[in-house]
């Protein structure tokens, strides 16, 4: 009875001590929130197309700050949010391809006969989080990962549909995100309905694509789709309100890359590079509109700084809080789904370069995964008829120029290629040096798909990570990762979330503990350690 007593009064305490930590803890520290949609191109009231009624969204455009120059560094998903998890280019960290690794679904990927792989970076690499949750944070994910390699246990206290700040202790401060897949390529067709004349007379298509009742249709479907994602937006807002939290939160808003539709998604045209991004600060100060060029692999740096955390190892993107002054963006496609287009680009304000590696095949790329849509139909059909737009036919011809030269301010969409203009010579020059040096600073971007693999996984085999060094000190225990590019956790129960160690920290378990380890590529491995 005496031991059951001292065990309970031992636990009261320890849960007063941690509410005394976190109320003083929070003070200082934001809470955040991601808001990603998906597959979603500047369709929005705050970039001045107001076909789709979004109030929620423009209420966080009021309260805060409309970025006009945020780009992603793929037009897809995957290696897209493996750059958003680690900070990291996907051709340097090996995450380019699309997709990669998919978590039990086997060896081999049906639609390139390659074994399924889950990236071995050269560089330290790791997921963001695990800083975030190192330093204080509890870290949710609802639901979405898709990270084109093996997730790391240490980067979230909980990933899955019902991942919510809510489940933190009290006052502790939080990161959460919430994907919405109802603006997904996917749900063109899924939701595909025929809309009224109304609604399709007022959209006006981008000028490569032929004016055509059924592509206007599928962008109603669009539309509508992001009005049903401005209510989810609404819910999390209205969640928020109820906690007393909006106010204390800072929240973001963009897309994973750019628009659903042929020639914007797994497009390096602007048309899927160029994102959406709101954020609403805590922050009275910060201006209503920011033009400065920002890279998805800007968005942890942004994070670590906004929070106070630290990392110990270099990043490749660079905070954009206190304005990056970032001159170039770079971007990369190489395969999707069956198919390999291996292109790579920089941009500037005014001017953006393209090098093409395969000038023998057409930038439209048949992917089977789209032909669902009825827009890619109809362009195929429309192609087959010789009744395309110009624009559409350069996309069908079967061969690309090693060189595409745009200015982008006068011709947004690029239509019209200037590398032929000798007027034009110097930015080629200047933009040729950028992107060259870019090029040469990747780790995996200049070796093909199964040399990569070869390299990664030699003769296929996973590489295994070694036990970790366990040391006991005076009053606990040391944890020394025998490893390159590791992370490390521990807990007292299986029952328990991992708690991510800290180098040289000295832990106190209450009897004997799990460790486990981490390494891009290599997965995880669990021990235990009996006291």
């Amino acid at each position: 009875m005496l031991l059951i007593l001292v065990s309970c009064k031992r636990n009261i305490i320890l849960t007063l001590l941690l509410i005394s930590f976190f109320n003083n803890f929070s003070q200082n520290k934001p809470n955040i929130i991601w808001l990603v949609c998906e597959d979603q191109s500047l369709f929005f009231s705050a970039y001045g197309d107001s076909s789709a009624q979004t109030p929620n969204i423009n209420e966080l455009a009021l309260n805060g700050t409309v970025y006009d120059n945020f780009y992603t560094v793929s037009p897809v998903c995957s290696p897209s949010r493996s750059s958003i998890v680690t900070g990291m280019y996907p051709t340097t960290i090996g995450t380019q391809h699309m997709r990669a690794y998919k978590k039990n679904k086997g060896s081999i990927n049906s639609k390139t006969n390659l074994p399924i792989y889950s990236a071995v970076p050269k560089r330290k690499v790791q997921f963001f989080t695990e800083i975030l949750r190192a330093n204080g944070y509890y870290c949710s994910n609802n639901s979405k990962e898709d990270y084109n390699m093996e997730m790391s246990p240490l980067a979230w206290d909980e990933s899955n549909k019902n991942a919510h700040w809510r489940k933190r202790a009290k006052n502790q401060p939080f990161f959460s995100v919430f994907n919405f897949n109802i603006t997904h390529e996917s749900r063109i067709w899924k939701n595909h309905e025929k809309h009224s004349e109304e609604d399709i007379n007022k959209i006006i298509l981008p000028p490569f694509f032929p004016k055509n009742h059924t592509i206007k249709n599928d962008f109603v479907t669009n539309y509508k789709n992001i009005e049903k994602l401005d209510e989810q937006v609404g819910e999390i807002i209205e969640q928020l309100k109820e906690d007393g939290l909006y106010d204390k939160t800072i929240i973001f808003f963009y897309s994973d890359h750019g628009g659903p539709f042929p020639r914007y998604k797994r497009s390096i045209y602007d048309s899927g590079l160029k994102c959406p991004l709101i954020i609403k600060w805590t922050e009275p100060k910060i201006k209503p509109r920011n033009d400065q060029m920002i890279s998805f692999i800007d968005l942890a740096p942004t994070i670590l700084e906004l929070t106070k955390s630290q990392t110990i190892h270099k990043m490749e993107g660079v905070s954009f809080y206190n304005q990056n002054n970032r001159d170039y963006i770079f971007a990369a496609t190489d395969r999707f789904d069956e198919f390999t287009d291996k292109r790579r680009c920089v941009r500037n304000n005014e001017f953006k370069l393209i090098i093409n590696w395969d000038t023998k095949s057409s930038a439209m790329k048949p992917v089977s995964y789209r032909k669902n849509m009825k827009t890619m139909r109809i362009l195929d059909s429309l192609n087959d008829l010789k009744k395309n737009t110009n624009s559409m036919e350069n996309w069908y011809k079967n061969t690309k120029p090693k060189y595409e030269l745009y200015d982008i301010v006068n011709d947004p969409y690029e239509l019209n290629n200037l590398y032929s203009n000798k007027d034009y010579d110097n930015v080629f020059n200047e933009l040729k040096k950028k992107l060259n040096d870019w090029i040469d600073d990747s780790d995996y971007g200049n070796i093909t798909e199964p040399k990569m693999i070869e390299e990664m996984w030699p003769s296929g085999e996973k590489p295994d990570l070694k036990d970790p060094k366990i040391i006991k000190t005076e009053r606990g225990f040391k944890i020394i990762s025998n490893n390159e590019n590791s992370s490390l956790g521990w807990r007292d129960s299986p029952n328990e979330n991992w708690q991510v160690y800290l180098i040289e920290e000295i832990i106190y378990p209450k009897n004997n503990f799990e460790i486990i380890e981490f390494s891009p590529g290599y997965g995880s491995k669990k021990s235990l350690f009996k006291i």
